[in-house]
């Protein structure tokens, strides 16, 4: 009688231990959040640098360049710095400490690059864009001045809205590389 209370006692023991084990199971799952890129492809020059922000993950990053003789890149905490070594292109693979990983499409372009290739503004107002690459001075074109007008000085670009419509810019640099902006201009 004493050694059927034994084992009664031992197999409610024996399955208390493995639910507990089953349901701590559950709290194992990695919900860290994918990585991710503000912008998520990036264009620039030789010799110039783009800063990228890195969101997601676990906030621990390193960054590796698939190819150093065409960009290379640091990791300061939650921003990435890609520069441009040669023209071609390459994937920055960013990795956390949990082993998410991200990648970013890089292309760096012997000429000129822009920081926005689409803007809109409001009739009357302003944006600036910033040059970067191709060789200084530049000088700045608009296909429709009564849509938009623009004006360089060092390398930003400044945009005016002058009527609703859209239009496009032309950055030149002394070397006749260019690169455009299309501007969109609303009320």
């Amino acid at each position: 009688m004493k050694s059927m209370k034994f084992f009664k006692f031992a197999t409610l023991i024996v399955c208390a231990v493995f639910a507990v084990a089953f349901a701590s199971c559950s709290d194992d799952d990695d919900n860290t959040p994918a990585i991710k890129f503000n912008p998520s492809t990036v264009s620039v020059a030789v010799g110039g640098t783009k800063n990228v922000k890195v969101a997601g993950g676990d906030g621990i990053y390193t960054a590796k360049s698939s190819d150093d003789k065409t960009a290379t890149v640091t990791v300061d905490k939650a921003t990435i710095t890609v520069k441009g070594v040669k023209a071609g292109k390459a994937t920055v693979l960013v990795t956390d400490s949990k082993k998410v990983t991200g990648s970013l499409r890089i292309t760096v372009v012997d000429g000129v690059v822009v920081d926005k290739a689409k803007t809109s503004i409001a009739v009357g107002k302003e944006d600036v864009v910033n040059i970067s690459g191709g060789t200084t001075p530049y000088t700045a074109a608009s296909k429709d001045d009564k849509i938009a007008t623009a004006t360089v000085k060092d390398a930003k670009l400044t945009i005016k809205g002058v009527k609703v419509g859209s239009t496009t810019i032309t950055i030149t640099d002394k070397n006749k590389k260019t690169a455009t902006v299309v501007v969109t201009v609303t009320k």
